[in-house]
């Protein structure tokens, strides 16, 4: 992706696994809520992000009181958050609350946060809530976490509070460790492989049932060393562990009762019977076993009698051995999402003048930094600077694991004040590519060691480094270097032998990268909005005139929809002031998986720059794919005409070569105009090539 320039400690450099298994390559925050936007704007950005299992979208949510029902809840309150391989990170279980209220009930019109297919998710630290007011006075269904399909979700110390409902699942496998789930009727309910690790159980009324599962997977809901509460002890011994709802397989396992279900255990059937119902080393609040003498064993299956079973509801060892987290949620792919939440350790800080350091850690792949108990910044370096922090505030620092998920606070220092020159870091944007700095700071202390990496964008390469401080970086990609002044620095940028372009890694806005309709080249595709929707497509002609552009696209909606394509230079005001803008009608595919291509032209100049496409008076557009550039005729017989005059520029790659008609090489240059003069009179074919262009043409001389 291609992001505008920000100073801000929450936009870090993407990551990946090191080939050091022990290392982490760092990875800041890509968004910090109410430092880089609001909700909405979050979900926008970590769903055009393009993220990948390497390359995750970080969400960091400092503590406070997040009311989403209007920000990105639709007509119930109900908030979608799509995409994958997504980190939703709090800064504390139960000071970092986000929340609703709605409208209606029902299990698939309410939930706070609602994941319709997403892969790979990882939140900690965090509370989702629905206090919508029939959630606390009725059975009324309200949920605040709905997974409806995907796989491989994280739990760690998340805690989810309503009443009927609470937690929705339907596929997939997860994994809870800790945190702590509240409700009043079947709060955890639906399908899926879920393992819940030492996760608090609180029954919030007088009766009701902790699960009411269904069976699509193989082993339904596991607790082990979970603990079950109520919110008011003259609830205990009213409720029942579950029901079944359809073919329920559930499974306690070394349960601890501080409250007791009632004596049958589990429930009447809602509409089958169940498949699994499981118990196995509960015990009390004191440690003691608990009696499951009348443990319920026979079945009636509901308004379906005709699944009626009996089942051996109270465990062995040997009945729950096979239990593990390894077999429920292990997979083909042996997933051990236990190993994806180990804590990094605290680090110890201290004040070195106008730094406050600490040792790195190669476990860690960013830390955030708190001030006066309220967060301040986060890094990918093992010190920050205090130059705005004022002297005499309390610091503390903590450590992110792989998945962004912050571990122990640091101990606490006050900052001292420190008699430093700082200078100043401008970063110019680049097309085809951005600069990233570690530390990430507008203004840095005189003597910090500090690196600025040019990172091309898919398809691209580096060319050299731009402006006042480019002859001190060299020509490398990477610069490493120690603040003695300012710097001012942009990077070049050029196309690495292609003249095909993938939409998806332009300058997106309103817009999203999207990979769900497979067919599409590249790593995706852009999925405009309604209103204005914009993406920067930058590319790269080695001459400058006017191409055919051949775009790629799916279009499923039925109907032709249109887009607005500007050219480089075209216009100044933006999108919506550009009178000149050729419209285009994108014609219905068959479906959005298919993908078909549409031919304009366009005129470009030499070297990088940005082809913008436009959704057009606020309608949506196609999904654009891939753009592939191809000189005109007329431009190639204007280039050709002048290969031969010794004063016209080519590029330092171009390669041009004289043959006889018998196929005989009599001459060639690279990076120089051809030199006719001597040659015999006759015909000659010429051929020019270079990374993105072939041309050839018979030549005569006289």
């Amino acid at each position: 992706m291609l992001n505008r320039w920000t100073y801000r400690f929450a936009i870090c450099v993407p990551f990946a696994i090191a080939a050091n298994a022990f290392a982490i390559a760092k990875h800041g925050f890509d968004f910090v809520l109410g430092v880089d936007g609001d909700f909405k704007a979050a979900i926008e950005k970590a769903s055009a992000s393009g993220a990948s299992e390497s390359n995750r979208f970080i969400l960091f949510v400092p503590n406070g009181e997040y009311n989403i029902t209007k920000i990105t809840g639709d007509e119930h309150g109900k908030t979608t958050f799509s995409g994958s391989n997504i980190s939703i990170i709090g800064e504390s279980a139960d000071k970092t609350i986000i929340w609703n209220t709605t409208d209606t009930e029902g299990i698939s019109t309410t939930a706070t946060l609602y994941f319709p297919s997403n892969k790979n998710m990882y939140m900690q630290d965090i509370t989702l809530q629905n206090r919508s007011s029939v959630s606390s006075t009725s059975a009324a269904r309200q949920v605040a976490l709905q997974q409806n399909a995907g796989d491989k979700f994280i739990y760690k110390n998340v805690r989810l509070l309503s009443g009927q409902d609470t937690y929705y699942t339907k596929k997939g496998r997860t994994y809870w460790e800790g945190g702590e789930i509240d409700g009043t009727v079947d709060f955890i309910c639906g399908g899926g492989d879920v393992f819940f690790e030492g996760t608090k159980l609180v029954m919030t009324r007088n009766g009701g049932y902790i699960t009411a599962s269904q069976n699509p997977d193989t082993w339904g809901y596991v607790f082990n060393n979970a603990i079950i509460e109520v919110s008011n002890s003259s609830y205990n011994k009213t409720f029942y562990l579950g029901r079944s709802w359809g073919r329920a397989k559930v499974v306690f396992l070394n349960t601890t009762m501080r409250a007791e279900p009632k004596a049958e255990g589990w429930g009447p059937d809602m509409n089958s019977a169940p498949v699994i119902f499981g118990e196995y080393n509960s015990k009390n609040g004191s440690g003691g076993a608990i009696n499951t003498s009348q443990r319920k064993t026979y079945f009636d299956g509901g308004k379906d009698g005709s699944t009626a079973t009996t089942l051996k509801t109270v465990w062995n060892a040997s009945d729950a051995a096979k239990y593990t987290l390894a077999n429920v949620l292990g997979g083909s792919d042996n997933w051990a999402p236990n190993k994806l939440t180990v804590q990094v350790s605290a680090p110890k800080i201290s004040q070195e003048g106008a730094n406050i350091v600490w040792n790195d850690d190669d476990s860690a792949i960013c830390w955030a930094v708190f001030v006066n108990g309220k967060y301040h910044s986060n890094t990918t370096t093992n010190s920050i600077d205090v130059g705005d922090i004022v002297a005499g505030s309390k610091v503390t620092v903590r450590a992110a694991n792989s998945m962004g998920g912050l571990g122990a606070s640091s101990n606490e220092i006050t900052v001292l004040e420190a008699n430093v020159t700082y200078y100043n870091v401008t970063i110019n944007s680049s097309i085809g590519g951005s600069v990233v700095v570690s530390p990430n700071r507008e203004k840095i202390a005189e003597g910090t060691s500090v690196t600025f990496t040019a990172e091309p964008a898919t398809g691209w390469k580096f060319a050299g480094w731009s402006g006042k401080s480019a002859s001190d970086a060299g020509t490398e990609s990477i610069w490493k270097t120690t603040m003695v002044k300012d710097v001012d620095l942009g990077a070049t940028f050029e196309a690495k032998g292609t003249t095909t372009f993938q939409a998806e890694t332009g300058i997106i806005e309103n817009a999203i990268n999207e990979n769900t309709n497979a067919g599409f080249a590249g790593t995706g595709y852009i999925n405009f909005g309604t209103g204005t929707s914009t993406v920067q497509v930058p590319v790269y002609a080695e001459t400058a005139g006017e191409y055919t552009m051949i775009m790629t696209y799916a279009n499923g909606s039925g109907k032709a929809r249109d887009l607005a394509i500007v050219a480089p230079g075209q216009c100044t005001a933006g999108i919506e002031g550009c009178k000149g803008a050729n419209i285009i009608s994108f014609e219905a595919t068959d479906k959005w998986t298919t993908y078909q291509t549409k031919e304009t032209t366009i005129k470009l100049p030499q070297g990088a720059s940005y082809i913008t496409f436009a959704t057009v008076s606020g309608n949506d557009g196609p999904n654009l794919d891939q753009l592939e550039l191809k000189l005109s005729k007329s431009d190639e017989t204007a280039i050709l005409s002048k290969l031969t005059q010794p004063h016209f520029e080519v590029s330092p790659t171009t390669h041009i070569r004289l043959f006889s008609m018998t196929g005989k090489l009599i001459r060639e240059t690279v990076g120089a105009a051809i030199n006719t003069e001597g040659l015999n009179r006759g015909v000659y074919l010429m051929q020019m090539q270079d990374a993105s262009t072939s041309i050839q043409k018979v030549i005569r001389v006289k």
